[in-house]
């Protein structure tokens, strides 16, 4: 249980607990980051990039994807990824950062995505053995085949292609001109 008086005393049993979940997560990640080198150069398109801002914070990256075709072709879109302590117990947060006119993300960026979901009512949910690789394919997969009108998040979206899909890929389009 928390109690303030012992640590301003300097016992925080917590903190063993969260740097060694620390070390687990950055351990995972070095691994991980040569798998998501690799699949970045044997791209056959330039579909993503993954940005590392700062190297002491393997933790925090910027994922650009570029659609290459579909509704959001010419459209460049920024995801914020944040990878927590607890991962891989927990799935990394993710946020996208470009406005976009799409059914399973939501104004503020929120993402709809099961890979993302701790618990998934699909078997495609997060667990252990999932990594950032199939993070990055999950979000990529956003813009072509994984678009789910069904499972939507921004409801507007998700109606207004069911009613009037040209509509739909009008306002897609219009986003794209202004926000990428």
């Amino acid at each position: 249980m928390f109690n303030l008086q012992n640590r301003i005393n300097g016992n925080d049993d917590d903190r063993q607990y969260l740097e060694t979940r620390i070390a687990v997560r950055d351990k995972l990640l070095a691994q991980e980051m040569k798998d998501l080198e690799s699949s970045l150069r044997n791209q056959n398109q330039k579909l993503w990039n993954l940005h590392v801002p700062s190297t002491s914070k393997l933790h925090e990256l910027d994922l650009t994807v570029t659609p290459q075709e579909g509704i959001y072709k010419g459209g460049k879109f920024l995801f914020k990824i944040n990878v927590p302590p607890e991962y891989n117990n927990m799935p990394p947060v993710c946020k996208c950062v470009t406005k976009v006119w799409h059914p399973n993300i939501n104004e503020d960026g929120s993402i709809c995505l099961s890979i993302l979901r701790q618990n998934s009512l699909d078997q495609f949910g997060w667990r252990p053995t999932r990594n950032l690789l199939e993070v990055v394919h999950g979000l990529v997969a956003l813009f072509t085949d994984l678009i789910d009108f069904d499972d939507a998040l921004n409801i507007q979206a998700a109606q207004q292609y069911t009613q009037n899909k040209e509509a739909f890929k009008n306002r897609a389009r219009e986003y794209i001109q202004r926000y990428c």
